[in-house]
């Protein structure tokens, strides 16, 4: 059989996975081998290999592709995937031909859905993915045999070029950087968060030396505070003038309600499309206990959280704070830059039939 004929009979459907992710099991491994060609199946153990696994999902020309492993195999993969698109040329062409990089609003990416097979999946949670082994086989099946097609927009946010859908500085990422810490020894998953939330992120933040003061200030286009309802309050607040200045202890952004486990910390996000919402909160955590049911469902904040649509943002705290962006660690920042990112994703949705 050729070349041509191999192609045609390709699916259009590649499947990338975490190999690192404990739910990539072994078991699970070999259930897709049975009905899932190798050359449609990917791993990857690090970010050259996702790199590598990129460029071959767009020289091959798949028109969808499913990631498994959590946000941040997703945010790794689709950073992969806008990089090397905007490159001169792919495939046979590569190199042979000199042209300027591609403008990212022109690109063509696959679709892209996200499995839920990690431990944070705000975005499978957002696209309505399946819960353990037999649901994401059977989100896989639906996908390659063309039951599962309707997609959504997804708009990203960016910090220092990084694509995510969601990023924060605070007690949010404190936490990750801690289970980043301790995860060797105490375990990955919900064990591992568990143990990190316990062993260091509660005594870290009991015993912090006061609350950390945050100034924001708008560098985009016209911003605006929302109110408990989510709705616009007030006037639009212009390039250059401050947001909010004040105590802060979480300061998040994102463009999908989701955070992980099913938080919906931002409930406004699909509001304004092409702006992400930011939330600023100093509110003690015997406040966040009580009001916590509400919060987590998406449900109006109590007094204290601060919300507002933004398209750029600059966040400057009184001291260095912990980053994440997408699910990931990123270390500690006391000045950050958070933009919403040029391209729109089409984002399997597991919900549509």
């Amino acid at each position: 059989m050729g070349k041509v004929e191999r192609l045609a009979i390709r699916s259009n459907v590649a499947v990338l996975l975490n190999a690192n992710a404990r739910s990539v099991s072994e078991n699970l491994k070999r259930e897709l081998e049975n009905f899932v060609p190798p050359e449609d199946l990917y791993y990857s153990r690090s970010f050259d290999d996702a790199r590598n696994i990129a460029r071959a999902v767009l020289d091959r020309g798949y028109g969808t592709v499913l990631t498994g492993g959590g946000d941040g195999t997703f945010v790794g993969y689709v950073n992969c995937l806008f990089e090397e698109a905007m490159q001169p040329a792919t495939g046979a062409l590569r190199g042979a031909l000199k042209l300027a990089p591609k403008p990212v609003h022109a690109l063509r990416l696959p679709r892209v859905g996200a499995l839920k097979l990690g431990t944070g999946n705000a975005v499978a949670d957002f696209a309505g993915a399946s819960a353990k082994r037999v649901g994401v086989v059977e989100d896989i099946l639906r996908t390659r045999s063309g039951e599962c097609s309707s997609c959504r927009p997804l708009h990203l946010l960016s910090h220092e070029g990084k694509r995510a859908p969601f990023a924060g500085l605070g007690i949010d990422a404190k936490l990750l950087n801690d289970y980043v810490g301790m995860k060797d020894k105490v375990g990955r998953g919900g064990f591992g968060y568990f143990c990190s939330v316990v062993g260091k992120t509660i005594p870290a933040y009991l015993f912090q030396r006061g609350t950390p003061n945050v100034e924001v200030v708008n560098l985009g286009g016209p911003a605006q505070r929302l109110g408990p309802d989510g709705k616009p309050l007030g006037r639009d607040i212009q390039r250059g003038e401050i947001l909010y200045k004040g105590p802060c202890k979480i300061a998040a952004v994102g463009t999908v309600p989701n955070y992980g486990f099913g938080f919906q910390i931002f409930p406004y996000a699909m509001q304004a499309p092409g702006k992400f919402q930011l939330r600023l909160t100093a509110i003690s955590v015997p406040t966040i206990l009580a009001n916590l049911r509400t919060l987590w469902k998406g449900g109006p904040p109590p007094k204290g959280i601060h919300d507002f649509h933004c398209d750029k943002v600059l966040i400057r705290f009184d001291r260095e704070m912990p980053l994440q962006v997408g699910g990931d660690a990123e270390g500690y920042r006391r000045e950050v830059t958070f933009e919403m990112s040029e391209g729109i994703l089409d984002l399997l949705d597991f919900k549509a039939r």
